[in-house]
């Protein structure tokens, strides 16, 4: 098992576990996710934070920039100045079976979670 954690947020990986071996957590919640959900997770926030980093040097310190990125099933959002931001994810439900769910990581936690996201993808 991987486990990295740090103040309002927390993510951990359980091979051990044939369905769900994944769980991402904010503040007061966590949800398990499968391998390619995390997956693909991972790849849309990487994509945002890669056009966050393009952008960010055309603002000024006190600028403000909201970027969106969808990608089926996931929804992603990175909210701030180009300094520090915030993120939001939602993942669609496909259909009555499958489920939704919305996470938001504050602009005091939000690079440190996708920092922990970067280190568990490239380990």
């Amino acid at each position: 098992m991987t486990k990295l954690e740090g103040i309002g947020w927390r993510l951990e990986r359980d091979i051990s576990k044939k369905q769900f071996s994944f769980l991402i957590g904010a503040k007061h919640c966590a949800v398990e996710l499968l391998e390619t959900e995390w997956e693909n997770l991972c790849l849309i926030v990487f994509d945002l934070m890669d056009e966050h980093k393009k952008l960010k040097n055309n603002l000024m310190a006190e600028e403000e920039i909201c970027l969106e990125m969808e990608r089926y099933p996931w929804w992603a959002c990175i909210d701030g100045t180009r300094d520090s931001w915030s993120l939001k994810v939602i993942l669609s439900e496909e259909d009555e079976k499958t489920r939704g769910l919305e996470l938001f990581w504050p602009i005091s936690t939000a690079h440190a979670f996708t920092t922990a996201m970067r280190t568990m993808w490239d380990s």
